[in-house]
């Protein structure tokens, strides 16, 4: 699993480019579920060095005597065994009311292997929660839940995302909505003592609505998007937010990019990936000609008065699958992974793809490999981004489909 910081593997920098061919890639079903051990994934999933896939699903869960309606649940699943397949055991099932409920966001691992998440519902306040997972003991099998913050509002409200962790083992996310002004948040969960505080409240104008996690570099810095804006609906932003300088208290905020839709992008909903050079990756669920989607780049520059370039690297055209939605994944190539919620095939069932950097660190980008689901077989909708294995594989889950049409664990082989 990886540590409670980490920075993205790295990269070069890289130039502008248009669509592209793409090679042949295979998607191979390794698990269905079902409601009666949770279903309906929405995060990204983590990999252990066993193998072991861990995440989160938003309903059901594994049905007891004590929680009879589970509202959603954490899992493990472990590769096949012999002649056996992947095996799934569910870590936790949260009860709803003020045990949480719905968690979407993925999980975020330490280095003794605890898990961290959150819920975008439930809680004490009913508006969700941030929970860690204790791994077991020698000689024990369960796991042990704890919530260490219940959202009521003014502290954020509805995190849809999942969490990012420093070197100290201070937690951070967002929420999509709550805040001072009731546009979503940025905040903290202190290590140790747990104490939640907001650092930043969106106002609307310049973010509002994150759903897309966050990205940190070895200096704390925050990385992030905000869905849409209050001066252009449907456009959004991307944001970087850096600790306090000395003898102040308050983060500060800057603004890398107010998409204007259409060519430039709009309506960034994943999580942006960062390389060792400082170059920003992110995708756009929206913009361009026929609102496909695009992958950017925010590159450090000494020429902007925020400190980043921003380019659009990649258009989607409907054909190869459009509107990105989940978090990228940066491999050690300076590939880019990533889903694809819709495709212009009459199934609209959406797809995977990934993109290669151009040869010598500039030129165009091209379409190294592409998936597109075809709703009748395996799953379809894959909301989250993928996690990657050493071997060049991808991971991920498709939100619906497959054998109980509530979801799939996938491998993407491209």
């Amino acid at each position: 699993m990886r540590p409670i910081f980490a920075i993205i593997a790295g990269s070069a920098t890289f130039a502008l480019s248009p669509t592209a061919p793409s090679a042949a890639a295979t998607v191979k079903t390794l698990f269905n579920f079902n409601t009666r051990q949770g279903a309906e994934p929405y995060g990204k999933m983590i990999l252990d060095a066993k193998g072991d896939l861990y995440g989160d699903l938003s309903v059901g869960g594994k049905i007891t005597a004590k929680n009879p309606y589970p509202a959603g649940a954490v899992f493990r699943i472990a590769p096949p065994a012999g002649t056996k397949g992947w095996i799934q055991t569910v870590l936790c099932a949260f009860k709803g009311g003020t045990d949480g409920a719905e968690p979407t966001g993925g999980l975020l691992a330490d280095s003794a292997s605890n898990l961290y998440g959150t819920t975008f519902l439930g809680g004490a306040g009913g508006d969700g929660t941030v929970f860690k997972l204790f791994k077991p003991t020698t000689g024990k099998r369960a796991w042990t839940k704890r919530i260490l913050h219940s959202f009521t509002g003014p502290d954020g409200a509805q995190p849809f995302a999942g969490l990012i962790g420093d070197a100290k083992g201070n937690l951070y996310g967002v929420t999509t909505s709550g805040g001072q002004f009731n546009q979503g948040a940025v905040f903290e969960v202190t290590a140790k003592t747990f104490t939640e505080s907001v650092l930043y409240s969106f106002q609307g104008p310049e973010g509002s609505t994150p759903y897309g996690g966050l990205a940190i570099d070895s200096a704390g810095n925050l990385f992030g998007t905000a869905s849409t804006t209050s001066a252009a609906p449907y456009a959004g932003s991307a944001f970087k937010l850096s600790p306090p300088a000395a003898g102040q208290s308050s983060w500060n905020f800057t603004l890398l990019h107010a998409f204007k839709g259409g060519a430039d992008g709009g309506s960034p909903q994943g999580a942006m990936v960062a390389n060792t050079s400082g170059t920003i990756y992110g995708a756009t669920f929206g913009g361009t000609g026929m609102g496909d989607g695009t992958v950017f780049e925010l590159s450090p520059s000494a020429h902007s008065a925020t400190g980043y370039s921003y380019q659009v690297i990649f258009t989607f055209n409907g054909a190869e699958g459009s509107n990105p939605f989940g978090d990228l994944a940066l491999d050690t190539t300076g590939k880019l992974w990533g889903p694809l919620l819709n495709s212009n095939d009459v199934n609209s069932s959406g797809g995977l793809f990934v993109l290669s950097p151009p040869t010598g660190g500039a030129g165009t980008w091209l379409q190294y490999a592409s998936y597109l689901f075809n709703g009748t077989t395996g799953g379809y909708s894959p909301y989250a981004g993928l996690v990657l294995d050493s071997a060049g594989n991808g991971y991920g889950t498709d939100f619906t489909g497959g054998a109980f049409d509530v979801g799939t664990i996938y491998k993407f082989i491209p």
